[in-house]
């Protein structure tokens, strides 16, 4: 597993007149992205909790097609969410709340994880003989049923680490 650090370059760092702007706007970033993000993945949920239910082949197969393309889309989009915070919002974090490296490699390696789930879940319809029968299709569904829990899980933490700043710097008025 790659570890990355969250170190901020010393010339990284913004002029400190313009710190509390780049705070505010990486935060506010961060909450829009976050909610588009959590639809998204409260979609692939709810398809996935449908597929695992539906006993009608031939709608199952239209709903696991429609779910594999929910899941590609939601996975460039989180991609580019992923770099974005590894390259800015992680390394001003770490800086402004004084460096916290476990909590960032705890939340790549949930994030590793549900990748696993997820890749698990294209692998498997990759290969799966259409139609896919009900069995097959329940089995695929529960990857994205656990990559969801993980993902819930960190969308919890980043959050926690945007107010942690907000509050840090309302309180200390960086």
């Amino acid at each position: 597993m790659n570890m990355k650090s969250h170190a901020l370059l010393d010339n990284a760092l913004p002029p400190a007149d313009m710190r509390q702007l780049v705070l505010d706007t990486a935060v506010v970033r961060a909450k829009q992205e976050h909610d588009l993000l959590k639809r998204e993945l409260q979609d692939i949920y709810d398809l996935a909790c449908t597929v695992r239910s539906d006993m009608n082949v031939p709608r199952l197969n239209r709903e696991i097609r429609e779910l594999n393309e929910n899941v590609k889309r939601f996975m460039a989009e989180w991609n580019i969410h992923v770099q974005w915070e590894e390259n800015e919002l992680f390394p001003y974090a770490s800086w402004y709340l004084g460096g916290e490296p476990d909590l960032f490699a705890l939340m790549e390696q949930e994030y590793e994880l549900a990748e696993q789930f997820i890749r698990a879940f294209l692998h498997t319809l990759d290969r799966a003989v259409i139609p896919v029968p009900h069995d097959e299709a329940y089995r695929m569904a529960s990857y994205l049923l656990q990559a969801y829990a993980v993902l819930k899980n960190r969308f919890v933490e980043e959050e926690e680490i945007m107010s942690a700043l907000t509050d840090r710097s309302n309180r200390f008025d960086f």
